[in-house]
C-alpha cells in the first residue's frame, strides 16, 4: 500500500487512522466550545492550542518548500496546521465559510502533493450545526476521501 511516494504498512496506516480520529475529536471540541461565526484565525489558534494541550506536536502556519527537479524551491506553501507524527504528518486546513467548494478542496490537494504528507483534513468551522470535516489521503498515487 502506498501513500503518495511513501510505502506505509498496514500497522502504520492503522496508527495514523487512530491519530486522525483523535485529531477529529479535538476539532469537534473546539467547534462545540466556540460555535460558528468567528474568523478562521480564531479557530486555527484555538485548535492548535487544544491539540498541544492533548499532547500533539503542532506547527501552526507551517511553511513548506516543495521540491522541483530534485531542488528545494524558494517559494513555499503555508499550511494552517501540521500535526507532526513520527512517520507521517497530518495537514489541517481550517476554513470558516458557509460551504466547502472545489477551490478549498484543490488547495488541500495541492498541499498533499507539495508536501508528500500522507493525510490532510479540510475543516470548515463555518458550517452548522457541526464542523464540516473532509479527510484525504493518497493510495497508489491516487487521492481518496475517507
Amino acid at each position: 500500500m502506498k501513500f503518495s511516494k511513501h510505502s506505509i504498512s498496514a500497522p502504520l496506516q492503522k496508527q495514523l487512522a487512530i491519530h486522525v480520529y483523535d485529531i477529529i475529536a479535538c476539532i469537534h471540541f473546539v467547534y462545540r466550545d466556540l460555535g460558528n461565526g468567528l474568523p478562521e484565525s480564531i479557530y486555527q489558534e484555538a485548535l492548535a492550542k487544544y491539540l498541544i494541550f492533548k499532547g500533539f506536536n503542532v506547527k501552526k502556519e507551517y511553511q513548506h518548500h516543495p521540491i522541483f527537479m530534485d531542488e528545494r524551491l524558494d517559494s513555499y506553501i503555508k499550511i494552517d496546521i501540521v500535526v507532526i507524527l513520527p512517520k507521517g504528518n497530518v495537514i489541517i486546513e481550517c476554513k470558516a465559510i458557509s460551504k466547502i467548494s472545489n477551490r478549498e478542496q484543490f488547495q488541500t490537494f495541492g498541499y498533499l502533493r507539495g508536501t508528500n504528507f500522507p493525510i490532510a483534513l479540510l475543516v470548515n468551522f463555518g458550517a452548522y450545526p457541526n464542523a464540516e470535516i473532509q479527510r484525504y489521503y493518497y493510495k497508489d498515487d491516487l487521492l481518496y476521501v475517507f
